[in-house]
């Protein structure tokens, strides 16, 4: 078993070699292909395959883990927030402190109105207002904080390490209504990505065809996705940003739905508050982002703002059941 334990945040790696670089892309792809059919395809021995996943999960390079709606595991309540930070405070240190609070699993310091943009997820509404109040809001550094409640996750594909053009894009995660065996499948599945079948069969008194068929079907309808999840930002997308979106006469859903057709995007969620939509954008650089703006998103019909936070500096952490976060 590959398992890294807790909510560390994902690093950002910068000396990655060609193998490491096509070993995550086929774990981003698949994170349970088998490590001698990645040997095959990469030219190099299993053997070096399975060293190199232990040494880049050691060094927190990636971890694979279950992709899912956060309902699924427990989360009820989100909410992007954008702080504004007070002259002279150190953006990187109050990152850094954020990313430290087992609620948030996304951190970035941004270019814009907002110093930092921070997503937290939580088990209700009242425990998403208690941790901002109390362990965001106390935080010294932060001047204001602007709260924006996920009506809905529209869209998620963290799938950054091989470049766009060369494949379609890959259908992101959905919500959709689980069964209690299938949510029990996808926890086990969130602390190791390649958990043995044998195991998640045995703690759930089901046979391992079972759950080899339940996790065929949920990767298949597109409720589920098992892939090694990485920091951005270590791999050729150097230039990411949320772009927040103010729709006009026109339904924000529709919307929503013709920008997720878009390859930048990887995430992309319905808000209350002065914004509709925030979207996260992926690119190779600043020009690529800008192109994208003005070729892809201003194309969608009905949009009637646009403000874009550039990314400095990223914490990403992968979810874990909510019943287990406080143990982890």
């Amino acid at each position: 078993m590959f398992v890294t334990t807790g909510r560390t945040p994902l690093q950002h790696v910068t000396r990655l070699t060609e193998t490491d670089r096509a070993i995550i892309a086929h774990l981003q792809e698949d994170g349970r292909r088998p490590f001698v059919e990645i040997s095959r395809q990469i030219g190099v021995t299993e053997k070096t395959v399975r060293a190199r996943v232990q040494e880049l999960l050691r060094l927190g390079a990636f971890q694979i883990t279950a992709v899912t709606d956060p309902a699924v595991l427990g989360y009820e309540a989100a909410a992007l927030l954008g702080l504004k930070i007070s002259a002279g405070a150190l953006k990187s240190g109050i990152a850094d402190h954020l990313a430290a609070i087992d609620e948030v699993d996304y951190v970035c310091v941004t270019t814009g109105r907002y110093g930092i943009m921070v997503e937290v997820i939580c088990r209700d509404i009242f425990e998403l207002q208690s941790i901002v109040d109390t362990k965001i809001g106390s935080i010294s550094g932060i001047a204001s904080i602007e709260a924006f409640p996920f009506l809905s996750l529209s869209y998620q594909q963290p799938g950054f390490s091989t470049h766009r053009p060369q494949k379609p894009k890959k259908p992101g995660v959905r919500p959709k209504p689980l069964s209690g065996i299938d949510k029990g499948i996808v926890r086990a599945l969130s602390y190791d990505g390649r958990a043995p079948i044998r195991d998640i069969a045995e703690s759930l008194g089901i046979s391992q065809t079972q759950v080899r068929n339940r996790i065929n079907e949920m990767t298949s309808s597109g409720v589920l996705s098992i892939m090694a999840i990485i920091n951005a930002m270590s791999f050729e997308y150097g230039t990411m940003a949320w772009l927040a979106i103010r729709g006009g006469n026109r339904k924000i859903t529709d919307i929503a739905n013709d920008l997720v057709k878009i390859p930048a995007v990887s995430y992309l969620v319905i808000c209350a508050g002065r914004f509709d939509i925030f979207a996260e954008f992926a690119c190779i650089s600043t020009e690529e982002l800008q192109a994208v703006i003005d070729n892809d998103v201003r194309a969608v019909t009905g949009i009637e703002q646009i403000e874009t936070f550039l990314y400095t500096k990223l914490h990403y952490k992968r979810l874990l059941p909510a019943r287990d976060v406080d143990e982890a």
